[in-house]
C-alpha cells in the first residue's frame, strides 16, 4: 500500500512544482500565443519530464527492481500527455473552468499511470475504502450544506427585514456577487476550524470581517445597516456552528 501512495503523491508533487513554480508567466503567454509552435512549451514539457523521471527512477530503485524501461516509458507518457493537454488549453478561453479541466486531465493521467505501474487492485481498494467510509460522506455533506443551502436559509430568514436603497448603498460601487462569495468563504473557514477543534479560529474569522466592515458601519447614517449586517453574520455563525458540531458528532474516529 505504501509504495502505491508514495508513487502517486510523488508524481503529484513533481507536477505541482513543474507547473506552478518552474513555469514563468512569460512561458504561459508564449504558449497561449503560439500554441504548439511555442518553444517554451517544449521546455516546460521537458521540465516535467526531468522531475517526473527522477521521481520514477527513485521510486523504482527503492520499491522495484531498478528497470529503466518502465521508467522511460512512463516519463515519455507524462511528457506527451502534458504537451497535448497544454496545447488544447492554449486554444480555450481563459478562466477558472478551463484551468480546472486542464489540471484534472493531468491528474487523471498521473493516477492512471500510478495504477499501471503498481498493483492497481491495491490502489483501487484504498480509494474505495476512503470513498465508502461514512466520514467521507459526513464531511462532504457538511461542506455542501454551508455553501448554497446556508445562503438560501439566511436569505429567507432575512426576508422580513428590508433595507431602504439609501442605506443599502449603490450596487454599482460593489463587486458583483462579492457579498455572497465572502459569505461562502467565511462559512467554509468557520466549518474547517470547528471540525479541527479550533474554535478560536471562528473568532479570528469574525474579527477579520468586523475590521473590514467597520468603515461601512460607522459611516452609515442609520442603525438599520448595522443591525442587518449583524443579523446576517450571526445567522451565518449559528448555522455553521450547528452543521459543524453535528458533523463532528457523526464522525467516526
Amino acid at each position: 500500500m505504501n509504495e502505491q501512495i508514495a508513487l502517486l503523491l510523488g508524481l503529484l508533487l513533481a507536477h505541482v512544482v513543474a507547473d506552478f513554480f518552474l513555469q514563468p508567466l512569460s512561458w504561459v503567454h508564449q504558449r497561449n500565443k503560439r500554441h504548439f509552435k511555442s518553444p517554451k512549451l517544449m521546455l516546460h514539457t521537458l521540465v516535467h519530464g526531468v522531475l517526473s523521471g527522477a521521481l520514477l527512477w527513485a521510486w523504482e530503485c527503492y520499491y522495484g527492481l531498478g528497470d529503466w524501461l518502465p521508467i522511460l516509458a512512463a516519463t515519455a507518457l507524462i511528457m506527451t500527455s502534458h504537451w497535448l493537454i497544454d496545447v488544447a488549453k492554449s486554444y480555450s478561453n481563459r478562466g477558472f473552468v478551463p484551468f480546472i479541466i486542464d489540471q484534472g486531465a493531468h491528474i487523471l493521467i498521473l493516477v492512471a499511470l500510478s495504477c499501471y505501474l503498481t498493483d492497481a487492485d491495491t490502489l483501487g481498494l484504498w480509494f474505495n475504502a476512503q470513498l465508502m467510509h461514512s466520514n467521507t460522506y459526513v464531511l462532504l455533506l457538511a461542506y455542501l450544506l454551508v455553501l448554497n443551502p446556508s445562503s438560501v436559509a439566511i436569505r429567507m430568514l432575512l426576508e422580513r427585514w428590508h433595507l431602504p436603497a439609501s442605506i443599502a448603498g449603490d450596487k454599482r460601487t460593489t463587486l458583483p456577487q462579492a457579498g455572497h462569495s465572502i459569505g461562502l468563504l467565511e462559512r467554509l473557514l468557520m466549518l474547517t476550524f470547528i471540525l479541527i477543534d479550533e474554535l478560536a479560529g471562528v473568532g479570528f474569522v469574525l474579527a477579520a470581517k468586523s475590521v473590514f466592515r467597520f468603515g461601512d458601519l460607522t459611516n452609515a447614517k442609520d442603525k438599520q445597516l448595522t443591525e442587518y449586517v449583524m443579523l446576517g453574520t450571526l445567522l451565518s455563525v449559528v448555522i455553521t456552528l450547528g452543521i459543524g458540531l453535528a458533523a463532528r458528532a457523526l464522525l467516526i474516529s
